[in-house]
């Protein structure tokens, strides 16, 4: 089994599928014809096909395989077959999607860091773009995917199997929304009694040796706030009032605060962090900006994006109000150094409204008339990020421009609304019906890593980094209409089966190996993790899913 899974992860990463490049769909069709070429399929060339990603701009589809054994039993194994570019490789970059000799040579050759050049040195890694993150783990679970169809063709499979490769997980996850949607029709049509997900996303170890395992993964929003003011001559400033004065304040106020921070156990989410913050000028005049806009990324491990955006709008609206005050109180005091001020004071009302109120008020208004603008603005967008001149948050942000400017309102306000993605949290022990499962399956993996192997395990509640866990179970049910209200480019860009999430709600866990340096030009996975202690475990682990 060894060699088998070294020889597919070599091939696996050969195929230079970079998150949205049409290698994708190159992996895609290696992985289907992998499964196609084994007798079981052939015998049942139902239970294997490529899903096909609807709306996807890059054309990309979810390789999939059904492996129907003795019992409804089922537990699903899944990988993501998209990576990271490649440029920080450098003089590397030619070899970065091989593995061997050739590419340790060179990378050998570079400024490795003590702890690099050790792992270099004993050959107890094997190193190359895709080979943690996660080719690696996507072909053991191929691997041991076509052991159990042998034994579902000879009528010795105790449990049924369902396998997924997703693309785009380093983006948008098109791949696993698209997969949420497969797996539920497939667990309605088979009548499946899902047991277990597991995704073989490679683990952290610690000082000491331990293998850091997740059994949830964080949640993530992407707020985007929309600042409208009232432009004017930087010579009569005060006619006027900027944007920016209002949205660097709300980026203050959500940037160094905890008020967004959720906290469980001894684990804690980070406090915001804005990726985009900058007006909406064009071009260069001596003019105060109309528009600002910006958006951050929320971490959460209990907040819905309901309950995100309501403390966005307490925050919008105070901020609003000081910004009025700070520019009024600065006015008070230049007018005692300039006689032609006259104005008592300056005063704006603050107006605070989320996109959809905004839509909601748009349509009452001017019925049919908004909802064919509305349309072609979308169709303008879904035009830009399919040739690649926009991204999901770009475009949103301009979407939302679009509509302020359709509603011709003067007054400054503030407009709030989301960006894909959004990654619900999921923490495997909170799942109604299902409570305690996470950390039961964590025991049986730490009994086994350490009886076989001697491996160390040590739990972790949330994966950090984001994951697919996000799409596999619903922890807490909440208002899904306000996120999907609040998203502009909802619909064919970008949507989630929340009902299939709901319909799954399968306990899943991060088990996959050892590794160092993700998306980095020293990525390197442990081989002993990868081609010893990993198969054996999830292989145990599978079984016993069928025999509990």
């Amino acid at each position: 089994m060894q060699e088998k899974i070294y020889q597919l992860m070599k091939e696996l990463v050969a195929i230079e599928s970079v998150s949205c490049v049409r290698g994708e769909v190159e992996a895609a069709q290696f992985i289907y014809d992998y499964f196609m070429d084994m007798p079981y399929f052939k015998a049942n060339p139902g239970h294997a096909g490529l899903y096909k990603i609807e709306g996807d701009p890059h054309g990309r589809f979810v390789p999939y395989a059904f492996i129907r054994g003795n019992s409804p039993k089922t537990v699903v194994i899944m990988g993501h077959f998209d990576v990271v570019g490649t440029e920080d490789y450098g003089e590397a970059e030619p070899l970065a999607f091989t593995i061997g000799e050739e590419l340790e040579r060179a990378l050998a050759a570079k400024d490795l860091d003590a702890e690099a050049r050790a792992d270099m040195d004993s050959g107890e890694w094997i190193w190359g773009r895709g080979v943690a993150d996660m080719k690696g783990g996507l072909a053991v679970n191929m691997v041991l995917a076509e052991g159990f169809a042998e034994r579902a063709l000879a009528g010795d499979l105790p449990g049924s199997l369902f396998f997924m490769g997703v693309p785009d997980e380093e983006s948008y996850s098109s791949g696993m929304r698209a997969g949420v949607t497969l797996l539920s029709e497939f667990k309605e049509k088979e009548n499946l009694d899902l047991k277990l997900l597991i995704d073989p996303e490679p683990n952290t170890v610690t000082d000491e040796g331990a293998q850091v395992i997740n059994i949830g993964s964080v949640g993530k929003t992407l707020p985007v706030v929309m600042v409208q003011g009232v432009t004017a001559h930087v010579g009569a400033r005060f006619d006027g009032i900027s944007p920016l004065a209002i949205l660097t304040r709300i980026e203050l106020a959500t940037d160094e605060s905890l008020e967004f921070t959720d906290s469980y156990q001894s684990e804690a989410t980070l406090p915001p962090s804005w990726a985009n913050l900058r007006d909406r000028k064009d071009v260069y005049d001596a003019s105060i900006p109309y528009r600002a806009a910006g958006y951050m990324t929320v971490l959460s491990f209990t907040s819905t994006p309901d309950e995100i955006l309501e403390k966005l709008r307490g925050i919008s609206e105070k901020a609003f109000r000081e910004a009025v005050a700070a520019l009024d109180a600065l006015y008070q005091e230049y007018k005692k150094l300039d006689s032609s001020e006259t104005k008592e004071r300056i005063h704006y009302e603050p107006l605070v409204m989320t996109f959809g109120e905004l839509c909601s008020k748009l349509k009452e208004e001017r019925g049919g008339a908004f909802d064919d603008f509305y349309r072609a603005a979308y169709a303008d967008i879904s035009e830009k990020i399919a040739d690649g001149s926009v991204n999901y948050p770009g475009g949103t942000v301009e979407l939302m421009e679009k509509v302020l400017n359709y509603a011709d309102i003067k007054q400054p306000l503030v407009l709030l609304g989301f960006a894909p993605p959004y990654y619900p949290a999921v923490h495997s022990d909170m799942i109604p019906g299902c409570e305690g499962a996470g950390t039961a399956v964590f025991k049986r993996l730490e009994a086994l890593s350490t009886e076989l192997f001697g491996q160390e395990l040590v739990p972790e509640n949330y994966a950090m980094g984001i994951s697919d866990l996000s799409y596999c179970a619903v922890n807490r049910p909440f208002d899904t209409d306000a996120y999907s209200d609040n998203t502009p480019i909802w619909g064919e860009l970008y949507s989630i089966d929340f009902e299939g999430i709901a319909n799954l709600n399968v306990p899943s866990i991060l088990y996959g190996p050892a590794y160092k340096n993700p998306h980095q030009w020293t990525e390197r996975v442990n081989k002993k993790s990868l081609l010893e202690i990993v198969p054996a475990v999830t292989l145990r682990i599978i079984e016993e899913q069928w025999e509990g």
